[in-house]
Formats: structure tokens, C-alpha cells, sequence
């Protein structure tokens, strides 16, 4: 096999010695192996895109942020694998792949190929999931150089700080057409949220089906029970989360503060709203208004067999 890594030195800290024994044990295995070391944000992309001949797979050697990266400059047909050394990775642990070197190293090489089909958010494609409202907020306003140096620890105390926003703007979530309003949202490929929590156990990877979770009253104590349902595995049985299958989403703000003396246009004047952050994979991608599509192939994505 042709492998091209690509390998984020700042996810999870930096696994020099970890990437040493993965890239040894492709080369064991008879694979002729092309290293890239990312300088800096959306540098995987611009790599991929330059490159004319990828391989037969383009590993990421990183976090979901990473995976993101590849899969934006991945071109059909060649396949993904990942190395998971990031903080969270969601997309590893749905697809049950294995966090020591010699044995991602195996998947790639001796593994099969799982077509897992990925989503557009405002045409960047995602693999696992995006997010607006609370969710969002945390993932843009987490400390990174705290997160490099305490990992998970960095994204809780984010979630911490955020709690006061959560409730204070609505949206309007369009579901295959179908309006519904909502304090948060997530749209997720898959049943995973922040590593090792279940999201939606109605969600599959493997299935070319979005499932949107919505967050549909507001107040902070109603949020808190929201995530400790979610540590619990129960979110979905939540009174106040609705939970629907969708193949295109789109997302914008609503008109009012949540909990504002709303009265008609013409007595008092809209409050005004500043821009609202989405995420995708765990990074920062944007701002509000949304539309998120599935795609129409998948992506053969490296997994055990």
C-alpha cells in the first residue's frame, strides 16, 4: 500500500514516540509510507489538495479536528484511516478502532473498508457531528493552549463558563423541511458525543441518515439534567429533547431573546443579536446560518475487520 499520514503535532499534546512505532509498523507491513507534519490550521487541506497522488489511504494521525481536515482534502476513492490521538475521538471510538500504534497500524494494512458517508455543513464536509447553541459556544470559547495541556479538563471548564448562555437566544432548525424551534441543537452521524458519552442511540454511523437532537426548553437547570441524561446514556429519553432522522438540515436564529418581553413589530424593536458560532467535529466552523446536507457517496474509511 501507498500511505500518505498527515500528523497534527499539537492534538493530544504531541505523540512523537506513538507515531514512531505506527509509521514503523506500516513500513513493517510492506507499506511505503509519505509523512507530513500540519503547521497550522487548515494546512491537512492544503497539502491534500496539492498532492496528485495521494495513495491508496490518507491516515490522520490526530483528533476529530484532524480527521476534519483529511477528509475536507481527501480525494474519491482513496480511503481514510485513522490513528486517534487527539482528545476526544468520537469518530475512533464509533468505529471501535484501537488507540495502540502497532494495532491502528494493523487496521490500515489488514483491516476492511467501512463506506460511512459524511455531511456538508455550509459545503465544509464533517464526519461526526456539528452543533449550534450551547454545544457551539463551548467549542469556541475553549482555552486551547489549556486544552493541549490539560485536554478534556479544558473543554468542562468551558462548558462551565457557558451555562449562562444557553437559553438567552432561540432557533429555527428546519428538519427535511419540517420547522421546529429549539434552544441547541446537534446534528450528529453517529451515537458518540465528546469520546466515550452516548448522544443518540438512534444514530449510525454506517447509515446515510442524520439524526438531529433539539434542545427545546430553556433554563439552566433544565440543561444541567440534559447532561447529566447525557453521561447517563439517556438524553434522548429526556422530556424537553426531541430527536429526529433528517437527510438535510438548516439552521438560523430566531428573532428574539428567549424569555424577552417579546410584543409586535412596530411597539418595541427586536433586540439585536450578535453572531452565532457553529461547530463541526469539535472545531470552530463558522458562523449562523447553517445548511447541512449528507453527501452522495461515502467515504471507505479503514476499520477491524
Amino acid at each position: 500500500m501507498n500511505i500518505t499520514v498527515i500528523f497534527n503535532p499539537t492534538a493530544g499534546g504531541g505523540r512523537d514516540r506513538r507515531l514512531r512505532h505506527f509509521i514503523r509498523t506500516l513500513e513493517q507491513g510492506g507499506a511505503r509510507v509519505r509523512l507530513y507534519h500540519t503547521r497550522a490550521p487548515g494546512d491537512a487541506i492544503r497539502y491534500l489538495r496539492e498532492l496528485e497522488d495521494q495513495g491508496d489511504c490518507v491516515v490522520a494521525a490526530g483528533g476529530d479536528g484532524t480527521v476534519n481536515e483529511v477528509l475536507n482534502g481527501l480525494r474519491p476513492g482513496v480511503a481514510l484511516g485513522l490513528f486517534p490521538i487527539g482528545t476526544a475521538n468520537v469518530l475512533a471510538k464509533e468505529l471501535g478502532l484501537p488507540r495502540r500504534p502497532e494495532a491502528a497500524a494493523e487496521v490500515v494494512l489488514a483491516g476492511q473498508s467501512l463506506p460511512v458517508t459524511p455531511a456538508t455543513l455550509n459545503g465544509r464536509r464533517f464526519m461526526v457531528m456539528c452543533g449550534v447553541g450551547y454545544d457551539a459556544w463551548v467549542v469556541d470559547q475553549v482555552d486551547l493552549i489549556l486544552k493541549r495541556r490539560i485536554g478534556k479538563l479544558a473543554y468542562a471548564l468551558s462548558m462551565i463558563r457557558q451555562l449562562a448562555r444557553y437559553g438567552k437566544v432561540s432557533y429555527r432548525v428546519s428538519v427535511d423541511g419540517r420547522p421546529l424551534d429549539c434552544f441547541s441543537a446537534v446534528i450528529t452521524n453517529g451515537r458518540y458525543y465528546g469520546g466515550s458519552f452516548v448522544l443518540s442511540r438512534q444514530a449510525n454511523i454506517a447509515r446515510a441518515k442524520l439524526q438531529v437532537l433539539l434542545f427545546q426548553r430553556s433554563g439552566v437547570w433544565f440543561l444541567l439534567g440534559c447532561l447529566v441524561a447525557l453521561m447517563m446514556g439517556r438524553l434522548e429519553r429526556r422530556d424537553g429533547v426531541a430527536s429526529v432522522s433528517a437527510e438535510k438540515v438548516t439552521v438560523e436564529v430566531s428573532r428574539h431573546l428567549a424569555g424577552s418581553d417579546v410584543r409586535p413589530v412596530g411597539e418595541v424593536a427586536w433586540p439585536k443579536l450578535g453572531p452565532e458560532p457553529i461547530q463541526a467535529d469539535g472545531d470552530p466552523a463558522g458562523w449562523l446560518p447553517a445548511e447541512i446536507l449528507l453527501e452522495n457517496q461515502a467515504v471507505p474509511v479503514r476499520v477491524p475487520r
